[in-house]
């Protein structure tokens, strides 16, 4: 899951919404300089990412993607997916994309001090391209796996994932709905 799928699952608590952007800024165990609400968003966003990763809708998915974007595969379906969430919000949530969108802005917002550098830096940068709301539409695959693709010369692949993904857009979008309520039905989920 990406951004929006993991806010999602925040609830609107404004401190789990930071503790689920954490997720990708923090390593380690000790969690003990957040807050209780920031912790349980990061352990949330660790279950999230590793029931994910396991789940077998997911892993079939990964087999449209060849060598050399296999190994990316996890990512590249996960900014998917935060599209066809987008897409489909109102099958999910009874919150207004936009409105649930703002929420997370002022949550990252109010919590940004206790969060680390690198994740203060990314708020701002994905307040200003409106990167949640981005997820409407395709170009916001396209927009992500390029930004990623430019982290490092080893990431370069992940920018033709986006090519990928549209060829298959029909049956990732099905694997996506498929899975999606398998999530949302996990009792550490809500």
């Amino acid at each position: 899951m990406n951004f929006l799928a993991h806010s999602l699952f925040a609830n609107g608590d404004a401190e789990r919404i930071a503790g689920q952007f954490c997720g990708d800024f923090v390593r380690g165990s000790d969690l003990s300089a957040y807050s209780v609400g920031i912790r349980e968003g990061i352990v949330r966003h660790r279950r999230i990412d590793a029931y994910t990763d396991q789940h077998p809708d997911v892993k079939k998915m990964h087999h449209f993607f060849q060598p050399p974007l296999r190994r990316f595969a996890g990512i590249i379906t996960d900014v998917a997916f935060d599209h066809y969430l987008a897409r489909d919000w109102a099958r999910y949530s009874d919150v207004a994309l936009e409105a649930h969108v703002a929420t997370v802005h002022a949550a990252l917002n109010q919590q940004s001090e206790l969060l680390p550098p690198d994740l203060q830096r990314f708020i701002r940068f994905i307040q200003q391209e409106n990167v949640l709301l981005g997820n409407l539409h395709f170009g916001g695959v396209e927009l992500t796996l390029q930004r990623l693709s430019r982290r490092s010369p080893r990431f370069a692949p992940i920018a033709e994932g986006a090519a990928v993904a549209q060829k298959f857009d029909s049956e990732l979008a099905s694997g996506f709905h498929g899975f999606f309520p398998d999530m949302l039905a996990q009792e550490w989920a809500r």
